[in-house]
């Protein structure tokens, strides 16, 4: 539980940007998805999930906590038939609202609730740049045409729009198609948004992450490659990468003892912003299922204030405080708790990951060769 004297320190919390949660399910099956369920659950997900009335009514209660954005997500939002139902009532009541989806459900129907209410952000995901990579990672070959067309259709609306990718040992020889992609049928004015790093499945979700995510090797040259090289494209092929500023994951002082937080897990989960589930439960952030609340039976305002004292975080790890690669680690409070069950936990992957980065910034990065292996 919180320590009270903590409470009194921190900032004020405000609930200014949400998550609304639709559904759990999915109409694809993505080998590396932290949150579809396996498909024999769906019935009971679906006997269990907010109605749209609920859902509503939960944006209602959100608007007056002080909720400004709120971004509609699933699963796939659009699985659900009463999906405009949702969406219209929602947007009606005047949020900043953000859309994720993997655009293979967009229909007539929702396509004329959009142009209606249009989200001010639109995410896509992208998983390949053919039916053959699709059925690789999302065990659907027809899924590839359906999200290019469906794409095609949101790009209609008025909305930013942002393509997103999570990238796999499956798809890992696609990215430079899924670019090309993206460029010759959308606009060059669009970036391929690459998801830093994929950690293991949370709150129940079915996908076995460690058999299909890249080696930590693999994931710093497609970091290196994606990042920093895009950099040098733009400023020039002199950038010299050890040049980089990188922040200081370090939550310490100088005598090695913990400096006060200023919030519960480093960022703004529980801070400022929040998730709500599929079936009403609020968490500091979509990731980490270890903490909750009962927003559906108590309300968004009252599961809100009682956040705070259902959190219990454990004394940080002090293998990862004297880490001498701590600066480049790109774990968070929710990722340890993915890979290890636990808040503080060490996950082996990023630190792995963080041991690479440091022994390359040494060396001078990555030579340009091993660069262009992709």
């Amino acid at each position: 539980m919180t320590d009270t004297k903590m409470l009194k320190e921190m900032p004020k919390r405000i609930p200014v940007n949400g998550t609304f949660e639709l559904t759990v399910r999915c109409n694809l099956h993505c080998k590396m998805c932290l949150f579809r369920h396996d498909d024999s659950e769906n019935e009971e997900i679906m006997h269990n999930e907010l109605s749209a009335a609920q859902w509503i009514d939960m944006a209602r209660q959100a608007a007056e906590a002080g909720t400004g954005s709120l971004l509609i997500t699933g699963g796939e939002p659009m699985l659900r038939p009463d999906f405009c139902e949702i969406w219209e009532g929602i947007y009606k009541i005047g949020f900043i609202t953000e859309l994720y989806t993997n655009a293979t459900l967009v229909n007539d129907q929702i396509m004329e609730t959009l142009r209606k209410f249009p989200p001010h952000k639109i995410g896509v995901t992208i998983y390949g740049a053919s039916p053959e990579t699709y059925e690789k990672v999302c065990g659907s070959a027809s899924a590839f045409q359906k999200a290019i067309d469906g794409m095609h259709k949101l790009q209609e609306l008025p909305s930013k729009m942002e393509f997103r990718t999570s990238i796999i040992k499956d798809n890992f020889h696609d990215i430079n198609a899924m670019e090309e992609l993206i460029h010759q049928s959308f606009g060059t004015q669009y970036q391929l948004i690459n998801a830093r790093m994929i950690n293991r499945a949370v709150r129940g979700a079915c996908a076995d992450v460690d058999s299909c995510r890249l080696t930590p090797e693999d994931n710093i040259r497609l970091l290196f490659r994606r990042g920093i090289g895009y950099i040098k494209e733009k400023v020039g092929s002199d950038f010299d990468e050890r040049y980089l500023h990188l922040q200081k994951r370090k939550n310490e002082s100088p005598d090695n003892t913990i400096v006060p937080r200023l919030s519960f897990f480093g960022c703004d989960a529980g801070m400022k912003q929040y998730t709500i589930t599929w079936n009403g439960e609020l968490l500091g952030c979509q990731l980490l299922g270890a903490f909750k609340t009962n927003a559906l039976n108590n309300g968004l305002l009252n599961a809100w204030n009682e956040y705070p004292y259902v959190i219990h975080i454990s004394k940080p790890n002090k293998k990862c405080l004297q880490c001498e690669n701590i600066e480049f680690c790109g774990s968070c409070a929710a990722s340890r708790y993915a890979e290890t069950g636990d808040i503080n936990g060490l996950p082996e992957y990023a630190c792995q990951d963080a041991a690479i980065i440091q022994h390359l910034m040494e060396q001078g990065g990555i030579k340009n060769a091993e660069r262009n292996k992709l």
